[in-house]
């Protein structure tokens, strides 16, 4: 294969998007540091039915299209809480983190040429019969 005589034209990201970029990886890093569990769902405390029951703990997500439930203890439940909150936050730093690489990428690598919007055709209603 032959290379293309083109260079790479690429602008330098600017300092915004940098430093954003780079708070975004801090604030997932930070996470993942803190938490190394991570788990999607939820769970759930189910008050006793009668006063000689005991409250129960579920763990509920989706696999393949279908609620799975799991039955947890008191301490697997807080574990659990404590994983899927650090997951809700990873995956909300990864949201922003793919937003601002998506916009420094379609702002600073260069793209196609856009051809202006052609104008659309008038119609005379008048003439057309009914």
């Amino acid at each position: 294969m032959k290379k293309q005589g083109k260079t790479s034209s690429c602008k330098p990201f600017s300092a915004d998007i940098l430093r954003d970029l780079q708070e975004a990886y801090q604030e997932l890093d930070r996470a993942l540091i803190a938490h190394p569990w991570l788990a999607q769902g939820s769970v759930n405390m189910t008050e006793p039915k009668s006063p000689t029951g005991s409250t129960t703990y579920t763990w509920t997500r989706k696999v393949r299209a279908k609620t799975v439930t799991v039955a947890l203890s008191q301490e697997q439940s807080v574990a659990f809480r404590q994983a899927i909150e650090v997951n809700r936050q990873i995956e909300s730093a990864l949201s922003r983190l793919r937003e601002l690489s998506q916009t420094a990428l379609l702002t600073q690598v260069p793209g196609v040429t856009r051809r202006r919007a052609e104008k659309p055709l008038k119609t005379d209603t008048k003439s057309v019969p009914k």
